[in-house]
């Protein structure tokens, strides 16, 4: 099964939420964290992450907080998760990263095809959906149950 780790569930969320309080100024981390469920600690190691990728803009001392680098509608869910996850992959030997990833089948496997479609038909729902669309579903089916418990590895 394809999963993301909560990496990618806390980033997103932060995400809608600098995306719900656009316009009102830098937001605290301290107040995402609040707001979302989500330890702050791990919070700030993901929005540094989007800070660097110039998903998320820093602005320091009194009033301090996170804004959006740019609209939530320029913002593709793919492209976030790439930047928390790395490359999305539906398994090890399609990775290009994988040092691992040495399959002797790698040529002649008849369920590579198989992946390469699995993955790309997920890349296109990535790069199709943005911010702006999560926080517009969200908005038309209520406030969503935070926190959200995973058993999975963050």
């Amino acid at each position: 099964m394809l999963r993301f780790s909560l990496r990618t569930e806390y980033g997103l969320r932060a995400l809608m939420e600098l995306a719900l309080r656009a316009g009102e100024g830098p937001v605290p981390a301290r107040e995402i964290a609040r707001g979302q469920g989500i330890p702050l600690r791990f919070l700030e190691h993901q929005l540094a992450t989007l800070h660097k990728a110039g998903i998320v803009q820093s602005h320091r001392g009194a009033g301090g907080g996170c804004s959006l680098a740019r609209g939530a509608s320029e913002i593709k869910i793919g492209e976030v998760i790439e930047v928390l996850e790395g490359p999305i992959s539906a398994m090890f030997c399609l990775d290009p990263n994988e040092q691992d990833a040495s399959c002797p089948r790698t040529h002649r496997c008849g369920l590579q095809e198989l992946w390469l479609r699995v993955e790309g038909a997920v890349r296109v729902v990535l790069q199709e959906m943005t911010v702006a669309d999560l926080v517009s579903r969200n908005t038309e089916t209520g406030p969503l149950l935070w926190p959200i418990v995973r058993a999975t590895n963050a």
